[in-house]
């Protein structure tokens, strides 16, 4: 199986999502993975993300800096995964942030899961 992945980093709460768009663009090219996948990565990275946890983070004085996000890509049939790392206070996006936002990442991704162990894991896999 073949499998591809894009490591990225944040590490301010107001971060340029057009700069971490063109990643996962420059990423779904190499991967070739469709368009419709790639839309949705980016809307995971706006919705959980940028209006979730970021958000979170900047409320709590930028504790739980860096945001680390995994996309894995296991073949062209197969769909994808984002991996959302990040510390601070437990916090699940799904949850405990936004409702818009949240309703819209469970329509997006088969599986939303959330765990804390210390560092807060939000796992969405969206299969195609």
């Amino acid at each position: 199986m073949n499998r591809n992945v894009l490591q990225m980093q944040i590490y301010s709460c107001d971060f340029d999502q057009d700069k971490f768009n063109a990643k996962i663009a420059k990423f779904c090219s190499i991967s070739h993975i469709d368009s419709e996948t790639q839309g949705i990565l980016e809307l995971a990275l706006e919705e959980l993300v940028k209006n979730n946890i970021a958000a979170f983070i900047e409320h709590n004085d930028g504790r739980g800096l860096p945001i680390d996000i995994i996309v894995e890509h296991y073949g062209i049939y197969d769909g994808a995964e984002m991996i959302i790392r990040y510390g601070g206070d437990r916090y699940d996006p799904i949850y405990d942030g936004d409702e818009l936002s949240a309703q819209l990442a469970k329509k997006l991704f088969g599986t939303i899961k959330y765990a804390y162990d210390g560092t807060n894991c939000v796992t969405a896999e969206f299969r195609s």
